[in-house]
């Protein structure tokens, strides 16, 4: 076997440390990368195509997450994932989970109600799990009663499982009314 002298291996551990990126260095590439693939998918028909260009950047912020979950960026790369496979990647399943995750981990920051919206949102026009959908809908209302979302998630709550023509009274739709004219029927805007 071989012996390494004290300098060598003094070196070694040197250079093992500083290999090592830091969550800024991630969170920096993710932000290139995202910012990249945004140009590239722009361009580009194919939806799943483009959703592919932007897992360089996931698993950058993920690493933000995992490595660097105490970092104050971990906050602000969980939100990204969610919104890329949310937005990007049209993947609601996964949006929902990254949604729950920031939700759950980070309730009282200026994200947290859109992260809360977005999960019960996504469970209710996407996923069709209505159950799931009331839970985060009263969630979000009990939580941020007083947000400018609440009314929304008010509505929201009250369509569950609701098909359109029940959520519009019958009195206000009327037939053969000519664009521009007020029915008596109808209700002023």
């Amino acid at each position: 076997m071989k012996r390494f002298s004290v300098p060598a291996l003094v070196l070694l551990v040197l250079l093992a440390g500083c290999s090592k990126r830091s969550a800024n260095d991630y969170f920096s590439a993710a932000e290139r990368e995202y910012k990249q693939a945004r140009q590239a998918a722009d361009t580009l028909r194919d939806r799943e195509q483009a959703a592919r260009l932007f897992e360089p950047a996931l698993e950058n912020y993920l690493k933000v997450v995992q490595e660097f979950p105490n970092d104050p960026l971990a906050e602000h790369a969980l939100f990204k994932i969610a919104t890329i496979r949310n937005n990007e990647m049209r993947d609601p399943a996964q949006a929902v989970g990254y949604f729950t995750q920031y939700a759950d981990r980070y309730p009282d920051t200026k994200e947290a109600p859109t992260a809360t919206f977005l999960v019960a949102y996504l469970y209710h026009n996407d996923l069709h799990q209505l159950d799931s959908a009331g839970v985060w809908y009263k969630r979000f209302l009990d939580r941020f009663p007083d947000n400018q979302m609440a009314s929304s998630a008010q509505f929201e709550l009250n369509s569950l499982g609701k098909s359109p023509d029940q959520l519009i009274p019958s009195d206000s739709i009327t037939v053969g009314s000519k664009p521009g004219k007020t029915n008596a029927r109808q209700h002023p805007m």
